[in-house]
C-alpha cells in the first residue's frame, strides 16, 4: 500500500505531449484517479464497492495536489475511454497514458 500514492502520482504526471493531443479537465484527471486507486483496491484482492468508493475520496482528499497539477496536462486521444476499460493500473500509466 505504500507504493500506491507514487504509482497513482507517476500515471497522473506521466502524460506525454502528442500533436492531436488535448487538455485534461478536473472531471478527466479525477476519473483517471478514482479508476488508478480502483483497479489498486482491486489488484490488493479487495472488491467491495464500499471500499472502493471510500479508498477514492480518501486519496482525492490527501492528493489534491497531485490531481490539481494533472488539468491542463496534454493527454493522448482516446486516453480517458482506456483508462475506463483497463484491466490493471500497470495497464492505465503504460498503455492508456502514454
Amino acid at each position: 500500500m505504500k507504493w500506491l500514492p507514487y504509482l497513482i502520482f507517476a500515471a497522473l504526471i506521466s502524460f506525454l505531449p502528442t500533436c492531436d493531443s488535448e487538455r485534461a479537465t478536473q472531471e478527466q484527471c479525477r476519473a483517471i484517479f478514482d479508476r488508478l486507486v480502483q483497479l489498486e483496491v482491486r489488484e490488493m484482492g479487495f472488491n467491495d464497492p464500499v471500499l472502493t468508493v471510500r479508498r477514492q475520496a480518501e486519496f482525492a482528499a490527501r492528493y489534491a495536489n497531485e490531481i490539481r497539477t494533472c488539468v491542463g496536462r496534454p493527454i493522448p486521444p482516446g486516453a480517458l475511454k482506456c483508462v475506463l476499460s483497463a484491466e490493471t493500473a500497470e495497464a492505465v500509466s503504460h498503455e492508456c497514458l502514454r
